[in-house]
């Protein structure tokens, strides 16, 4: 997120407001939910529970499989659609993998910025081609929390400003979330309209360490953009202390789940649990505030522009909402005594635009809107850029293609080229950055035919003809190839090649060549799964199994080009016989494949 208005001023009149000013109110929190648990059988009635009236969240993250995969799920989209019109926002899950700076791969296999910022572009996309008006904004995971790889740089928290104002470019009112899951640089107060600044356990939650401790800046910021995740909290008691934390670390956003790893979003508490959490939630006192001057706009250009207006003296005002037109486009934290500002983004050249602003109280009371200030944006610029060049291509596989062009100039904007549209069969599917000539394609699907152009965008808006087409067809290969497996007394050894870019490779094991005793998948039983680098073991029976990590254990993993090797140790593969049954399996993003059955005998 990023620069923070007036912070140190804020916190000090916090710090030196009266007794009777500090107790005037407490915080009013909401609950926002990772909701990862898939809209079907025992899951369904976690959905259900969402929207009645004594549970209900502000905020629920829905992911399919680390995102949106590559194709509308029916399951989704019904309960989405009844998620949304209960009056919850729905925002999409869409991995950042830290923009490849910590080394995480894309789905294709690359830690460069550019092919992170390609893949997310598409995921942002998916999650509105498929859901529509039903989803409100964007969660972007793995998210970094350093302002760069320097002192004084902010290469990486751009990248970050950068996808929120993607969504906002194209989706007005949609709300983003940026989950560092730590408390981030100050830098990053500005890149997103919520951040999470913590996800952990209670027991941490409660005693952090140094590296978890909560940044200064936190405590004078708009809580509303503060998000904490806690869980492990196993009753009542443990919900109140660590809501009291939450309010005492400034977050408007809270929620805190007995549920435990690998995966502590997989479920929801119970609804007596969620009760009391709401009820802990809950803000009193204050008083609803003044309304807000009217603001005033400066800096007023073809995309964009500033509004500023007086901050408010009272310190019970933590927070303005600002609305263009009847839209709620952001919020931002008073910054008393200075002036507030708020700079939007994502207008249209030679447009009217009315906007208002709305003082909020910790105890979450709203003020009546300030006078509206119309604003007429600036026009375009006198010409065009210049077309770019007609999309050469490279790297062609089953799902993506690489592009690239010749550059465009633009002789009157002032700032040159701002952007490159690239329009697949005619939609535009990425927007990037001026500088960049080259784009990485995904999403495509096996023996399909695509049509590409590009044209350049000055920094008015204004847009160049489109460039020459270039059209390419996908190879269609089988999903999965040349599985094989080895079994020793010491060893079991898996490979195979994975054709397509799945989210999940998986192998199923059957250590007892018996379907009916494990869990039935292809035409075997399987009493164990490895999901890329991690061994489970089934537990339960048939008809209430789960999987849990078999401790001590990591499988051997090494990829390249595709082609997936897992060493295990055969100890660890405990089961009634010599003869086990092999499946792999890939999934999410490309559609679920699956290879033949291997049948394997100890050596």
């Amino acid at each position: 997120m990023r620069k923070l208005l007036g912070a140190t001023t804020l916190l000090a009149l916090l710090l030196t407001a009266t007794p009777a000013q500090a107790a005037d109110a407490t915080l009013d929190q909401e609950i926002a939910i990772p909701t990862y648990f898939y809209p079907g059988g025992d899951s369904l009635a976690y959905w259900n529970q969402l929207t009645t009236a004594s549970s209900k969240p502000s905020i629920a993250v829905a992911n399919v499989l680390n995102g949106p995969t590559n194709r509308k799920n029916d399951d989704y989209a019904s309960v989405l659609a009844t998620t949304h019109s209960a009056g919850v926002k729905v925002i999409g899950y869409v991995d950042t993998g830290y923009f490849g700076t910590t080394g995480l791969k894309t789905r294709l296999g690359s830690t460069a910025a550019a092919d992170w910022r390609a893949q997310i572009q598409t995921d942002i996309g998916r999650w509105y081609e498929f859901y529509g008006s039903n989803i409100d904004g964007i969660f972007f995971d793995q998210a970094q929390k350093d302002c760069g790889p320097t002192t004084g740089s902010e290469t990486w928290v751009n990248l970050y400003r950068e996808s929120s104002a993607y969504v906002k470019k194209y989706h007005p009112g949609a709300i983003t979330i940026h989950n560092p899951g730590i408390a981030p640089a100050a830098c990053y107060a500005d890149s997103a309209d919520i951040l999470v600044t913590f996800e952990g356990d209670y027991a941490t939650y409660l005693n952090p360490p140094a590296e978890r401790q909560q940044a200064a800046w936190e405590a004078a910021y708009d809580p509303k953009r503060i998000w904490h995740l806690v869980y492990d909290a196993p009753d009542a008691t443990a919900v109140a202390a660590a809501v009291a934390k939450s309010k005492a670390n400034n977050a408007g956003y809270i929620y805190v789940t007995n549920d435990v790893m690998a995966n502590p979003w997989d479920v929801l508490p119970s609804t007596s649990y969620m009760s009391a959490q709401l009820a802990a939630a809950k803000g009193s006192g204050g008083a609803t505030p003044a309304t807000p001057a009217q603001p005033t706009a400066s800096l007023v250009k073809a995309t964009g522009l500033r509004l500023s207006w007086t901050s408010a003296a009272y310190p019970g005002v933590v927070g303005y909402d600002v609305y263009q037109g009847t839209t709620k486009i952001g919020n931002v934290a008073n910054s008393t005594p200075s002036a507030t500002t708020f700079d939007v983004g994502g207008l249209s050249p030679s447009t009217a635009y009315t906007f208002t602003v709305r003082a909020r109280d910790k105890a979450g009371h709203v003020s009546a809107a300030s006078t509206a200030r119309s604003v007429t944006t600036a026009a375009t610029s006198a010409t065009a850029p210049t077309t770019p060049g007609t999309p050469t291509t490279s790297d062609l596989g089953p799902t993506s293609v690489k592009l690239a062009w010749a550059a465009s100039t633009d002789a009157d904007s002032g700032d040159g080229i701002a952007y490159y549209d690239v329009f697949q069969n005619g939609v535009r599917v990425q927007s990037l950055p001026g500088t960049v000539t080259a784009a990485q394609i995904s999403g495509l699907s096996g023996g399909g035919t695509y049509a590409f152009t590009v044209k350049a965008r000055d920094t008015t808006d204004r847009s160049s003809a489109a460039s020459g087409q270039v059209s390419v067809t996908t190879p269609n290969p089988p999903p999965i190839t040349d599985p094989a497996t080895t079994l020793d007394s010491a060893t079991a050894t898996y490979t195979a090649q994975f054709n397509l870019p799945f989210s999940f490779h998986h192998v199923f094991i059957d250590t007892d060549a018996n379907y009916l005793t494990g869990w039935s998948v292809q035409t075997i039983g399987a009493e164990f799964m490895i999901e890329d680098g991690i061994l489970y073991k089934k537990t339960g029976d048939q008809t209430a199994f789960s999987w849990t990590v078999v401790s001590g254990v990591s499988p051997l993993l090494s990829t390249s080009g595709g082609l997936y090797r897992w060493s295990v140790p055969a100890s660890a593969l405990t089961g009634a016989g010599a003869t086990h049954k092999v499946v792999f399996n890939g999934t999410g993003d490309s559609d679920s494949a699956y290879s033949d059955v291997i049948t394997v005998t100890r050596g």
